[in-house]
């Protein structure tokens, strides 16, 4: 039981920096860091932890290794006295037989029937004496090589999994060793893109109160999602009036932090379209993708290298496509930004 939860919790450990190491190469914020700082911490008391595990582990084999040592030199004992008993029963055959063969002669002398079967039945004896001593010694070898044998296999299967526990011990510091290399110019992107999403916040607090724009913050992106209902007319991908006032915000402050990443998703519901101008959902949720991005590109000042436009049509959905109220969240279009980050070098 010992070994499978020692097993799985060091598995655990492995998945959760596996995972984060995917992203050794992208930067946090700083409470994501401390976050991340404080997961190591604990991973390191649960390393400890699992190292005190180990030793008592490697102390009950060591207790078992001595036990069946103590065991074969049990069996040496046991087999030294079979041996002595054996050398005494076989002095004694052989003072027997001594006797025997004294009467045996002074029955030859008489030439009686009687005295030649008694002859034949004490070589009988003795023969039966001597393989029995011979098939006990083989059984007593047997016994003891086959103990010699578990006891190497046993001692083999826990230096692999002594082996394996170091190994995995050592990938595990070695992403906690990643997880610190984040430099000072990738934390200081991550704090101007928290920067950003406080001053998008503030810009467009009126349409976020009023369920229109929506603020989604990772640790590594910031999702800007505009409904439908305020930015498209139903099966339209032309630009209604009321969104170019907060579209216009969103491109201001785009344009101060001119080193990030900046993907134009268009979104919508399962419901199938097919009009004269969009054949289906992808065509549509691509329309409004780049309908917004002619529009952000108007002002001269932002990079268009900077820009990713992409249709997702109804495969990528926030909510079930269950309720009508679903459907609604699911019609957008997202404003990823994502910072141009470097990843550290050793």
């Amino acid at each position: 039981m010992i070994k499978k939860t020692v097993f799985f919790a060091i598995m655990a450990a492995v998945l959760l920096f596996t995972e984060n190491s995917i992203f050794a190469d992208v930067f946090y914020t700083p409470g994501e860091y401390n976050e991340l700082y404080n997961e190591k911490i604990a991973l390191e008391l649960q390393i400890k932890s699992l190292k005190k595990q180990y030793g008592n582990e490697r102390g009950d084999l060591l207790d078992k290794i001595r036990s069946l040592e103590n065991q074969i030199e049990t069996l040496k004992k046991q087999y030294a006295s079979l041996q002595d008993k054996c050398n005494s029963d076989k002095s004694l055959c052989e003072k027997r037989i001594s006797e025997l063969e004294k009467r045996t002669d002074i029955l030859k002398e008489k030439g009686s029937e009687r005295e030649k079967s008694l002859i034949d039945e004490n070589r009988a004896l003795q023969n039966r004496c001597s393989t029995d001593i011979e098939k006990l010694k083989k059984q007593l070898e047997t016994e003891r090589e086959n103990h010699i044998k578990e006891l190497a296999g046993l001692k083999e299967k826990h230096e692999k999994e002594i082996s394996g526990l170091n190994s995995i011990i050592n990938n595990l510091n070695s992403e906690l060793d990643e997880l610190k290399k984040l430099n000072s110019e990738q934390k200081q992107k991550l704090s101007r893109m928290a920067n950003q999403a406080q001053e998008l916040e503030k810009q467009l607090n009126e349409e976020i109160k009023k369920g229109e724009i929506r603020l989604k913050k990772f640790h590594d992106r910031l999702i800007i999602n505009i409904d439908e209902k305020i930015s498209f007319d139903s099966g339209k991908a032309v630009l209604k009036k009321n969104v170019l006032p907060s579209l216009e915000k969103i491109r201001k402050i785009l344009t101060q932090y001119p080193e990030y990443n900046i993907i134009i998703e268009g979104h919508t519901d399962n419901v199938p379209i097919s009009t004269r101008r969009f054949r289906n959902n992808w065509h549509l949720s691509s329309a409004r993708a780049l309908a917004v991005l002619d529009y952000i590109l108007a002002d001269k000042d932002l990079n268009p290298t900077r820009f990713t436009v992409s249709g997702h049509g109804e495969y990528s959905p926030v909510m079930p496509n269950n309720t009508k109220e679903n459907r609604a969240l699911n019609r957008r279009v997202d404003i990823v930004v994502i910072p141009m980050l470097k990843a550290s070098k050793e």
